[in-house]
């Protein structure tokens, strides 16, 4: 019986792999995205792990209560490490538009988008739990926050890695600018209209 299980839960990963790298393919219409070794290695990993979560832990999620656990989870690591919640949230919702089970073509995975690699060196288990996710993201950010004492910098480390800030520049990445830019501007947004009256 669980051998017959363990086969199921098989083809449903290489099947989920395959998607992938085909939507993948589909969105970005490049190969050398598609073969690239370490993004299928990261997407396998995160494909992996996302299955994991939805059969053993999760279910298929509620985007209702899920915004709550990530409202009361954003509130409460953003007094942990120090970090603003507005930003916490215009990451999130740049990042994954608030969508825990979320994977980018180069297999970053959940809410707040970090690479395999990263978020097990920070000593989490589940990157698609609501509240390890989170943790993890702000515990990150706030690291570099600290490291680089610059938003943008910190920004730039967060999208394309802490050795692209090269003489404390943003590095000359179009994408990494992009991504700076709309991480601010929705954080100003969230900024002006907590600071409007209701």
């Amino acid at each position: 019986m669980l051998d017959k299980l363990y086969i199921r839960l098989l083809r449903l990963v290489i099947l989920t792999i395959i998607t992938l790298n085909f939507i993948c393919f589909l969105t970005t219409f490049n190969p050398k995205a598609l073969i690239n070794p370490f993004f299928i290695k990261n997407r396998t990993i995160s494909c992996y792990f996302l299955l994991k979560h939805i059969i053993f832990v999760s279910g298929i999620p509620t985007k209702i209560k899920d915004m709550d656990k990530i409202n009361k989870t954003v509130e409460s690591v953003s007094k942990k490490h120090m970090v603003d919640p507005l930003l916490i949230h215009a990451v999130i919702k740049v990042e994954s538009k608030y969508n825990p089970f979320a994977i980018s073509k180069t297999g970053a995975m959940g809410l707040m988008q970090l690479m395999p690699k990263t978020f097990f060196s920070l000593g989490f288990e589940n990157p698609f739990d609501i509240e390890q996710n989170i943790e993890a993201g702000t515990m990150y950010l706030s690291t570099l926050l600290k490291r680089f004492n610059s938003l943008e910098l910190a920004l730039s480390a967060y999208n394309a890695g802490p050795s692209s800030i090269v003489n404390n520049s943003i590095p000359n990445i179009g994408e990494t600018k992009h991504y700076v830019k709309k991480i601010i501007r929705e954080y100003n947004q969230l900024k002006t209209q907590k600071a409007s009256p209701q």
